[in-house]
């Protein structure tokens, strides 16, 4: 499977590369990936505010928690998605950078956030959750490797880099197929088990294409474009199976908030095919026996 799905992304591999260039390619998921990324909190952070009798309404009927604690949780997510969104996006004219401190608030949020609004036994916000975190390690690795190559540079001592980024970028690549496997095996839209009680061809590719990339990124193989090809399919897919715009107004909440949480994961993908596999991967043991 693994196999086939390398030879189908060699092909379109060479396909993109007489299109598009290295340089376009590096311009635009940097300046995409980022904004993707965080798009999810910042639009969950102004629904608080849009929303805020509803919001109010979830905390104190639904969770049980007092007027006031429910409030405060609710003005604290709020500053923690906007602020450190707006720290992520910091243009690079300021500095120093930001970053990292926003990624780390960031990745705090992601994991209170399940148990603040009792999604804790959600398999399917989970996963998304372990996919959103995955996407921050990766920025919290991208970042660090621009500071040591910014120090390298400046004839200044390198930064920390080396097994421990490796291994931090790995956890980030990982936990970024998190989504992909539950899909592939479980999602009601196609999943694997699906094939069972509705076979079809439709099941049947998208399962395997989604394992089949899946793998790939996990193993760190042909990693930018099986990167580049998840972002193309998870993007076709979401306005398909999260159209917020289209749907009775008892779901638009639903659906917007998944919609633009399947932007960030792309958001994190477009990371990974900006800033490759790391040290812990098939496409970089390639590179060391040429």
């Amino acid at each position: 499977m693994v196999v086939i799905a390398g030879y189908d992304t060699a092909i379109l591999e060479s396909m993109m590369e007489t299109t598009l260039t290295k340089k376009a390619r590096k311009k635009a998921l940097s300046t995409a990936g980022p904004l993707l990324l965080v798009v999810t909190f910042i639009e969950d952070g102004l629904r608080i505010f849009l929303r805020w009798g509803e919001q109010v309404h979830y905390m104190t009927a639904v969770m049980k928690l007092n007027y006031w604690l429910g409030v405060f949780l609710l003005l604290v997510s709020a500053a923690t998605q906007l602020g450190s969104s707006a720290l992520v996006l910091r243009p690079e004219m300021y500095k120093p950078s930001r970053v990292k401190p926003g990624c780390y608030a960031l990745l705090t949020f992601v994991i209170v956030q399940p148990f603040m609004y009792g999604q804790a036994t959600d398999v399917d916000f989970m996963c998304r959750s372990i996919t959103l975190a995955g996407g921050l390690l990766l920025l919290i690795w991208s970042e660090n490797d621009r500071q040591a190559r910014n120090e390298m540079n400046t004839g200044l001592p390198q930064g920390v880099q080396g097994a421990g980024a490796d291994r931090l970028q790995l956890a980030g690549r990982l936990s970024l197929t998190f989504l992909f496997f539950f899909q592939a095996l479980y999602s009601e839209n196609g999943g694997l088990h699906k094939l069972l009680t509705a076979p079809s061809f439709f099941n049947v590719v998208s399962s395997l294409t989604l394992l089949s990339l899946s793998s790939l990124v996990c193993i760190g193989f042909k990693t930018e474009w099986a990167s580049i090809v998840l972002v193309i399919v998870l993007g076709i897919s979401n306005l398909f199976m999260y159209p917020f715009w289209s749907v009775h107004e008892r779901l638009v909440d639903f659906y917007k908030y998944y919609f633009f949480q399947t932007l960030s994961v792309m958001g994190g993908l477009m990371l990974l095919a900006l800033h490759g596999p790391g040290g812990i991967s098939l496409d970089q043991g390639a590179k060391k026996s040429i």
